[in-house]
């Protein structure tokens, strides 16, 4: 009989704990919180704390689950591994990637397991979908969706929404699941993308992460804090023959919350596993946290928000029309993302299916709509929408310079070479710039 302690009675406590009293071979003898109001309903003989050093100095636990915020994980974990307690804690492990390897290296100084939980590994139909994976030769792409709205899910813990406390947001929270899950199915992954977005006080409630397997197989990760109703956590591998295999881990549990309880019940069972027999290879949990922190590293230094505009639309107005088109015009990509334009200012509006993305990309297949003045001062940027009078006709490339200082030609990524006459334009007709929100 394995005797467990749990410090912190959060939102997630419950699922631990139902799980420890339902595992004959477990049983709970202490729990720790620091709101003593939160210290109530236990089985009898439970010993309460309101300090976890208190609990690893009492003798009465051979193993306890870390269920508090995630600041908290790394110094409390360490405590409890050099008290030569064995350590089941929840996703995360740590902040930071250098705190989750010296957690490791501090359960093999100390002889103790440090085990992260990760309950979507334990979903019945996560588990079916890596019994049932193809060889990679025949896989096409994967991609994952683990969206839901973030206030249903933690209750009164508002340490959710707080960087400080949290960390981040849907990466950091979601996002360790999800990883999780995927390399359950796959085996390890590695990040080559991040973009975040949705940003509120500092916290990512939306992000799309791309990755990779060994293999090179690629795997879209789409996670989101603010779905509108329900949620929606699945995976789908998509083959190279059109067919699909999917695992929506909320299948047949239509409770909400209820796909918990047998993912719960698989952490600590698992846990106790290790502990008694040890482990077949080493725990998931600093990979993991290493991949969020590569994703921030990433998503918090790109200039694009996902769902959020960083400006107002601006408008100019065509004061000359152009209808000529060219194969051959060698116009120049510039390096400039962004360019600042004054009021008054006029610039030649130029589409192009040539798909310029490098600076000094060759732009030779061209359409000119005309010279466009800007009634006020504004910033042009790649990616930019760029819409006419009946509607979006493409997204800003670039820019060229090569009638500088006099005027630039902003170059328009479009489906086909347009000009004036294709479009049907008039002097004085608006063109609107809106920033690339997608």
């Amino acid at each position: 009989m394995m005797r467990i302690g749990v410090i912190g009675v959060g939102v997630i406590a419950p699922f631990f704990l139902q799980a420890i009293e339902d595992d004959p071979e477990l049983r709970l003898t202490a729990v720790c919180d620091l709101d003593q109001a939160k210290l109530t309903g236990f089985p009898p003989g439970t010993v309460m704390f309101t300090d976890h050093r208190d609990l690893l100095a009492s003798g009465l636990v051979d193993g306890v689950v870390v269920t508090l915020p995630n600041h908290a994980h790394a110094p409390v974990v360490a405590d409890a591994l050099r008290a030569g307690v064995h350590v089941c804690c929840e996703k995360p492990l740590t902040v930071h990637a250098a705190d989750a390897h010296r957690l490791i290296q501090l359960a093999d100084e100390h002889g103790t397991t440090l085990f992260t939980a990760f309950h979507r590994r334990y979903n019945t139909h996560v588990q079916d979908l890596a019994d049932r994976l193809p060889e990679p030769a025949l896989i096409s792409h994967v991609t994952s969706r683990y969206q839901e709205k973030i206030e249903e899910h933690t209750g009164a813990d508002r340490w959710y929404q707080d960087i400080d406390r949290c960390g981040g947001g849907c990466i950091i929270d979601n996002g360790p699941n999800a990883l999780d899950a995927l390399e359950t199915v796959l085996g390890p992954l590695t990040l080559t993308d991040a973009t975040i977005g949705d940003v509120r006080s500092g916290v990512e409630f939306v992000a799309e992460l791309s990755l990779a397997t060994a293999g090179g197989i690629p795997v879209q990760v789409d996670l989101d804090w603010a779905l509108e109703t329900g949620e929606r956590k699945d995976i789908t591998v998509h083959l190279k023959d059109g067919r699909e295999l999917h695992a929506d881990m909320l299948d047949g549990f239509e409770a909400f919350k209820s796909s918990l309880d047998h993912e719960y019940a698989g952490i600590m069972a698992d846990f106790h596993r290790v502990v008694r027999d040890g482990r077949s290879g080493p725990d998931r949990g600093p990979h993991i946290v290493d991949l969020v922190e590569e994703a921030y590293g990433i998503g918090r230094t790109k200039e694009q928000r996902l769902r959020m505009s960083a400006k107002e639309p601006v408008s100019a107005h065509l004061v000359k029309l152009l209808f000529h088109r060219r194969t051959d015009r060698g116009m120049r990509l510039s390096p400039w993302q962004s360019r600042c334009v004054r009021a008054g200012d006029v610039h030649e509006l130029v589409t192009t299916t040539d798909r310029p993305s490098a600076t000094g990309d060759r732009v030779d297949h061209v359409g000119f709509l005309g010279f466009a003045e800007f009634p006020s001062g504004t910033v042009i940027d790649r990616g930019d929408v760029v819409s006419g009078p009946d509607g979006p006709i493409g997204r800003v490339a670039g820019f060229d310079e090569c009638h500088a200082p006099n005027h630039y030609n902003i170059l328009i990524d479009t489906e086909r070479v347009l000009t004036a006459e294709d479009l049907d334009l008039h002097t004085l007709d608006t063109f609107t710039f809106s920033g690339g929100t997608r």
